[in-house]
């Protein structure tokens, strides 16, 4: 897993995108043969996770800042069926709010696009469950992945 730039069209184009390969496995696949819907909602979660907190440090607590997913919404587009070689997660953040952040994925391998999703993190404590102000570490950590990403040309 690294970040990396990658020529994208679109008005504000990500300085960087962070870049998470998955390796599929048997298990994944549904009675149909297919990556089953929530299987690749996994896929984004671990990618989203490893751009967020790249030691894992904070979404894992039990106590302390901690993030939380309010909404996730995935557009499946084209069935993906296993294969050998990994498929890649691509995540940029859409936007950095007071408490939220907003990011924007893409599932694909050298070919196709096969899902997008559009989440919602918020930035809060536990075990209270408040919300709280994104630091300034997190904010520039998740600042060069600001940008947009666009389907494949």
């Amino acid at each position: 897993m690294h970040a990396h730039p990658l020529g994208t069209i679109g008005a504000s184009p990500a300085s960087e995108i962070h870049l998470y390969r998955h390796r599929l496995r048997v298990t994944d696949l549904d009675y149909l043969g297919h990556v089953g819907n929530v299987r690749l909602l996994d896929y984004f979660q671990e990618a989203q996770v490893a751009m967020l907190d790249p030691r894992r440090e904070r979404v894992f607590q039990t106590k302390g800042p901690t993030y939380l997913i309010a909404k996730h919404n995935v557009s499946y587009v084209r069935r993906l069926t296993f294969r050998d070689h990994p498929v890649e997660v691509e995540t940029v953040v859409g936007r950095i709010g007071t408490c939220d952040i907003v990011v924007n994925s893409r599932l694909r391998d050298e070919k196709a696009v096969y899902a997008r999703c559009r989440t919602i993190w918020v930035a809060c404590t536990l075990p209270e469950g408040g919300t709280r102000r994104l630091g300034e570490e997190e904010r520039e950590r998740l600042t060069r992945f600001s940008g947009v990403i666009d389907e494949i040309a």
